[in-house]
């Protein structure tokens, strides 16, 4: 009973701080993304709110009861996966683990993220659900060591249709099966390793990351947008990335928002890496392609284009804030 108010409890404080201090732009009226009125890229961002557009009326669409029921779904599904992905990331039994100290680390990232005060500070429907996508993605393809099924490759696709982000859940998992492969066979060559990886892991994957592509390819087309509305890589006269790190060091709450990425990673993440779990450190390491693809299409300090790493963020808070109780004890 105790567990159920505390699960209850964090959904609710994660709820309530993202509803309250998060703007909704006209880009993110449920609406209008349910109409395809948006320009690109949030308008190949449209699964749940072209759902939702056939099902409800018009007039609930952009209502805060509507944000408050989609919002609170989607926090209480990552809580309440979080516990199982832990247990695949970390290759353990979820018994092993205290449920309350993970959904309360994961409900710190989650609020730093989402939760407070900061530059670009917005609510769109698709952004929580895409974190619980992502874990859905990498369990589905993690869920035989060693292979993984060729279903992934159409779901994959689906999902991108809410964020072309959950990307981020095939890089996660050929990094957890490549790492499985390196442990199991110590005794072969690495390139052997590799070798016996590649048939029953690499395709599946690489198929999946080109479907990804190709829905989004026609997307375009189909819309009669170029290539170029995927992502802008420019604001203005700078490269985006130039041009956030320009404000994050002219503005203090710019830079404050920085240091909110994993609830202080930047921070404690360098710190604590040796007493990582090995493969939260594998999978980090694999996330550097889609963090540069983040920071080269994305403004630095908005954290919800962060949302896919939130899970593993909470994973390694979990790992280290358990040695430090393990201490007090």
């Amino acid at each position: 009973m105790s567990q159920a108010f505390l699960f209850a409890g964090l959904v609710g404080l994660v709820v309530l701080m993202y509803l309250r201090l998060a703007s909704v732009l006209p880009v993110g009226q449920v609406s209008q993304q349910a109409s395809l009125a948006v320009e690109p890229p949030f308008l190949y961002r449209f699964l749940l709110s072209w759902s939702l557009g056939q099902v409800l009326p018009q007039a609930w669409l952009d209502t805060v009861a509507l944000r408050t029921v989609v919002t609170t779904v989607s926090v209480a599904a990552c809580l309440a996966m979080f516990p199982s992905f832990a247990a695949r990331v970390l290759r353990a039994a979820p018994i092993g683990f205290s449920r309350a100290r993970l959904w309360t680390s994961l409900a710190v990232v989650l609020i730093a993220h989402y939760g407070i005060p900061r530059p670009y500070c917005f609510w769109y429907i698709y952004d929580v659900p895409a974190i619980a996508f992502y874990m859905l993605a990498f369990m589905a393809m993690t869920r035989h060591e060693g292979r993984v099924s060729w279903w992934c490759v159409p779901s994959m696709a689906l999902l991108s249709l809410n964020r072309e982000t959950v990307v981020v859940a095939a890089l996660h998992a050929g990094a957890w099966h490549l790492c499985k492969q390196f442990v199991d066979h110590v005794q072969l060559p690495w390139r052997m390793r590799v070798l016996m990886c590649f048939r029953p892991v690499a395709f599946p994957l690489v198929a999946a990351v080109g479907a990804l592509f190709l829905v989004r390819l026609a997307l375009v087309q189909g819309m009669g947008h170029g290539v170029t509305s995927v992502a802008a890589l420019h604001d203005g006269e700078q490269l985006r990335f130039v041009a956030g790190f320009a404000r994050m060091l002219s503005k203090p709450d710019h830079a404050l928002a920085l240091l909110l990425i994993g609830a202080g990673a930047l921070v404690w993440l360098p710190l604590c890496w040796r007493r990582l779990p090995k493969t939260v450190q594998v999978l980090m390491l694999a996330s550097l392609p889609a963090l540069t693809m983040f920071l080269a299409a994305g403004n630095v300090v908005e954290l919800r284009m962060y949302g896919e790493l939130v899970p593993l963020f909470g994973i390694a808070w979990y790992s280290v804030t358990r040695e430090f109780f393990q201490r007090q004890i």
